[in-house]
């Protein structure tokens, strides 16, 4: 009985097309499919179980105030910001979570001469909390720029509609135009050991000078991304559609508040959850693979490795 030859290590620092930036993508998440899932389940799976408890619980008072069954407008709006805001926090933390890992086990994978076989969360828990503190001020410095446009558009808006239509304006495509580059951030922060404003800069000069390939890589990877997280939130849609339509055409009936309607719910948006994080996971290595493109592209890192190798020699 022959035995195949293991397939070679995929090199990260190549200059690629899209299409092989796609194959290699896919191809890196084929070979490491079971320690992707086995890792991102310790990880993502506490997370997803109390992000569909928050679920369950925003939805029930967000159709509450819809029925106004509480009664009062001021207690529905604080109770759905309140539940709608945890659910972002939720939203955030699970983006840093599966950055964080995704970059672990790419750096994991290259350094290691096993790649992922065998590998242990105890192995990989000191790499994983350095990137998820890097993802997390990446996350911080995301919210406070979102937060000083804010301020910037409420102030304007004491002078004059015109003046406040036209910054809007001006804002919205700054932001488009810097979010793209700004893709690029999370996994060069993350696999240099550069200080933060260092990795910023170099992330913009980078990203602005392949803003063509940046935004075409982070459309197509997210469509995929969103497309999986669909098929695995499709099942709690319809149910809880079908709950909403036989609440309203019998009130009476209680569905919405019956315990295997509410089980049901739970356990469908638990998986819901995971599978929008693990799309995360899908964009997460294309973006990865598109920054190691361009570095390979700007700096020569294979040929610089082989020249440190050789002089070792």
């Amino acid at each position: 009985m022959s035995i195949s030859p293991p397939k070679p290590k995929i090199q990260f620092y190549r200059v690629r097309t899209f299409s092989e930036k796609m194959n290699v993508t896919f191809d890196f998440l084929r070979e490491n499919l079971k320690p992707l899932l086995k890792f991102s389940l310790y990880v993502i799976l506490p997370l997803c179980l109390l992000q569909s408890f928050f679920m369950d619980s925003f939805m029930r008072v967000y159709m509450s105030a819809l029925g106004g069954a509480s009664g009062s407008a001021a207690a529905d709006f604080t109770s759905v910001a309140g539940y709608y805001g945890v659910l972002i926090v939720c939203t955030l933390l699970g983006s840093i979570l599966i950055s964080a890992l995704v970059c672990s086990l790419l750096q994991t994978y290259e350094r290691r001469d096993r790649r992922l076989q065998g590998l242990a969360f105890a192995e990989l828990k000191p790499l994983f909390m350095t990137n998820c503190t890097k993802a997390l001020q990446i996350m911080l410095f995301s919210f406070g720029v979102v937060i000083a446009a804010a301020i910037v558009v409420a102030l304007l808006a004491w002078f004059s509609l015109w003046t406040l239509v036209g910054t809007i304006f001006l804002l919205i495509v700054g932001l488009v135009a810097v979010a793209v580059p700004f893709a690029l951030f999370t996994p060069l922060y993350l696999f240099e050991d550069l200080p933060f404003g260092a990795a910023l800069r170099k992330s913009m000069k980078y990203g602005f000078s392949a803003w063509g390939e940046i935004f075409l890589v982070s459309l197509v990877f997210g469509l995929l991304a969103n497309i999986l997280g669909g098929v695995t939130g499709a099942p709690w849609t319809l149910v809880t559609i079908i709950g909403s339509v036989f609440s309203i055409a019998s009130p009476d009936a209680g569905i919405e508040s019956s315990v295997w309607y509410r089980f049901l719910t739970y356990i469908l948006g638990v998986i819901m959850a995971y599978g929008t994080y693990l799309g995360l996971i899908v964009s997460t290595g294309g973006m990865a693979f598109q920054y190691f493109h361009l570095r390979e592209k700007r700096e020569g890192v294979t040929m610089q490795t082989d020249i440190v190798n050789f002089d070792r020699l």
